[in-house]
């Protein structure tokens, strides 16, 4: 039920199976063939809403750069809203350059707000504040 193709097949071979045991059971070409598209097509109208609800249950991580987003990083470089200069590690270790709109010094902890194309625009944390 990983794909929608997948889904789509395992209700026909279901479908099949049903058919195939109503012919051993005695029934005709004709009544196997009502079987077989009654079954498939009971399985895909009450399943298939089943998977939709468990598939938009489950949640997707931010990945890359969106990851970044929300995180608490320590100034590394002053921060200076008028050159632009400062520097931050983030959660794996890397240094980024900033876009600060207020000056922090070296070792507090700011707040990724966005990413500005190459630079982390940053704001004082919430927690550093308390």
């Amino acid at each position: 039920m990983a794909t929608p193709g997948v889904f789509f097949f395992a209700c026909l071979g279901v479908g099949a199976l049903a058919a195939s045991l109503a012919a051993l059971f005695g029934a005709g070409p004709l009544a196997s063939w009502i079987v077989f598209f009654a079954t498939s097509t009971l399985l895909v109208l009450t399943v298939a809403p089943l998977v939709r609800r468990f598939m938009k249950r489950q949640r997707t991580e931010t990945v890359g750069l969106d990851a970044i987003k929300g995180q608490r990083v320590l100034v590394v470089e002053a921060l200076d809203p008028l050159t632009g200069q400062g520097l931050v590690r983030v959660s794996n270790g890397a240094l980024w350059r900033v876009v600060a709109e207020e000056a922090a010094p070296a070792g507090v902890w700011v707040e990724v707000v966005d990413i500005v194309g190459t630079r982390l625009k940053v704001r004082p944390s919430q927690q550093s504040l308390s």
